[in-house]
């Protein structure tokens, strides 16, 4: 597919709302995860904080001396996706990180891919910094949006990831929407993280793009 179609098809997917739940056209279930059980078992690497499974949800939260922000990854290879989770901040919860990291190979660059950053008071899409060319390639908010999540409420995030487009949405809020060159590559895992005390997150699926 030549750049245009690609352009054109990115536009298709992301134009217009899809509930919350709703399968997209021309896709397999790749992940679907309710927590329904007592560990987060195969699949899950959390690698900072403390990730448990509380009544059904998964909670994330910071341990303080670690001085670092809580992480957890689910291996699942993607690259066309949509990706849906709920999320909700409890207790002194100061922000949550839902992100990706680049397949080996993909791209000459050390560290993150880019992440949809969630706070009480805003959220945005951060590119993340190029641990080998700081200077060069930092970290850049492609876009932000100034919006209030109350704590203690369920929200519902739906990103899609459509060769270099990248649309986040969230109930009631406006969409997210940015592109970067880096942004097409595979991905391995999804990245989860908690700054504070603490986060808790849902009903994660993920759809991927069916292969003809």
């Amino acid at each position: 597919m030549n750049n245009i179609g690609i352009a054109i098809t990115a536009i298709c997917l992301t134009a217009a709302p899809t509930l919350a739940g709703e399968r997209p056209a021309n896709s397999d279930l790749a992940l679907d995860e309710s927590f329904d059980r007592a560990e987060l078992g195969k699949g899950w690497n959390s690698t900072t904080g403390e990730w448990k499974i509380v009544d059904g949800v998964l909670r994330g939260s910071e341990v303080a001396a670690e001085k670092h922000s809580a992480a957890t990854r689910r291996v699942v290879e993607t690259q066309n996706a949509v990706y849906e989770l709920k999320f909700r901040f409890v207790d002194e919860g100061k922000a949550f990180h839902f992100g990706f990291d680049p397949a080996r190979g993909e791209l000459k660059k050390k560290g993150h891919l880019f992440s949809i950053i969630v706070t009480p008071l805003s959220w945005q899409v951060l590119k993340h910094v190029d641990k080998n060319r700081r200077e060069e390639d930092p970290n850049e908010t492609l876009t932000e949006q100034q919006t209030e999540f109350k704590r203690g409420e369920w929200y519902s995030l739906r990103v899609t990831t459509w060769s270099e487009y990248v649309t986040a949405r969230i109930d009631g809020k406006e969409p997210l929407k940015i592109s970067h060159p880096t942004f097409g590559v595979k991905k391995p895992t999804l990245i989860f993280r908690c700054l504070g005390d603490g986060v808790e997150i849902d009903d994660i699926r993920v759809w991927t793009q069916r292969k003809k």
